[in-house]
């Protein structure tokens, strides 16, 4: 996808500049979380990548890139970019005839003055490609994630084991949440925690909610140096009544499709399969959906329409819920591989 790209571009800019709106592409092709870190510019080439490093932030970047000359085959300069002079000959001089741009993450504003600046050159907008190429991940990227996603289990664990639902508010778990990824060198990506009848909601906002007994469902995501994992799980607390017998049924049913769903996990198969093994279910969400930069990143969401092949490092979030009277919703994230699935939680 790469060099069908560079095909059709000379470069592709990349404006990374948190007063107007933070791109986490830098983060795939600098493997650095870049993007909340350090404000500046990227040119992306097929066989260079050019950093212009806002000038408050270059010192730190140097530092933080010293050992690096390379990522990923591709020769690493950064620059300090202190002048708008300075700015403007790099562009002038890395950018080529032909420059692409992500149409998502690059304002009305940034293009037009791009445009004045490299008057005469063509733009061309590759968001497809880019996109595309967020579908496979890196070795590096695979191991970010793997790490997210491990963290993120242990802090779920955590709740289930210290049984905090049953004493706190979501509110008040929700934090612990938060402090738990902070002290794991993690950002927090979202936290949902439903308590009782508000499992119902697919993406329930956090309240002041208790509860002593009933459903508990738990879906949060982290990121790690830029990298986000996206896991949920459902329990049950305190008494096991006649609600917690249908509770349970339809626990084991759900677990029964995520079994079904995993011997399809595997390099060529149609995402079409997946989907018509979980159609005869009320679910108002598509079985799963690709994580990485961001938590719902390519591929995109497996649903009745989705038509593409799983492909070797590929990582989905695969999820399963449903939510009648009560909500359960159980989501793992798998890593494709050549014969089949690694499960990263």
């Amino acid at each position: 996808m790469v060099q069908k790209m560079f095909n059709k571009v000379d470069s592709v800019i990349m404006i990374n500049y948190h007063n107007y709106w933070k791109n986490p592409f830098v983060n795939k092709y600098l493997e650095n979380n870049i993007s909340d870190k350090f404000e500046g510019m990227l040119i992306l080439k097929e066989k260079e990548i050019i950093w212009l490093s806002h000038p408050f932030n270059y010192q730190q970047i140097k530092k933080d890139f010293a050992k690096i000359s390379k990522i990923n085959g591709k020769k690493l300069t950064i620059i300090n970019a202190n002048s708008k002079k300075i700015i403007d000959e790099n562009l002038i001089k890395f950018t080529g005839k032909k420059i692409g741009f992500h149409f998502r993450y690059t304002t009305v504003s940034q293009l037009k003055n791009l445009k004045k600046l490299l008057k005469g050159k063509k733009f061309i907008d590759v968001s497809i490609d880019l996109e595309k190429e967020r579908e496979i991940k890196t070795e590096n990227e695979i191991k970010n994630i793997s790490i997210a996603v491990k963290k993120t289990q242990k802090i779920i664990d955590e709740i289930k084991d210290k049984k905090l639902c049953e004493k706190q508010s979501e509110k008040e778990i929700e934090e612990y949440v938060k402090k738990r990824f902070n002290q794991e060198k993690m950002e927090t990506a979202f936290c949902i925690i439903a308590l009782g009848k508000n499992t119902t909601n697919i993406h329930h906002v956090n309240c002041e909610n208790k509860i002593s007994s009933g459903p508990v469902l738990i879906d949060i995501g982290g990121k790690y140096k830029g990298y986000c994992s996206d896991l949920s799980e459902s329990f049950w607390i305190g008494k096991k009544d006649e609600k917690y017998t249908a509770w349970k049924k339809r626990h084991y049913l759900i677990h029964q499709k995520i079994k079904e769903i995993e011997t399809k996990l595997k390099n060529g198969t149609s995402v079409k399969e997946l989907w018509n093994l979980v159609k005869d279910l009320e679910m108002n969400h598509c079985v799963g959906h690709g994580i990485g930069i961001e938590e719902h990143d390519a591929p995109s969401g497996i649903g009745p329409k989705s038509d593409f092949l799983l492909k070797e490092n590929m990582v989905l979030a695969i999820e399963i819920g449903l939510y009648k009277d009560f909500g359960i919703r159980i989501e793992n994230d798998y890593l494709i591989t050549k014969k089949g699935f690694k499960k990263l939680n």
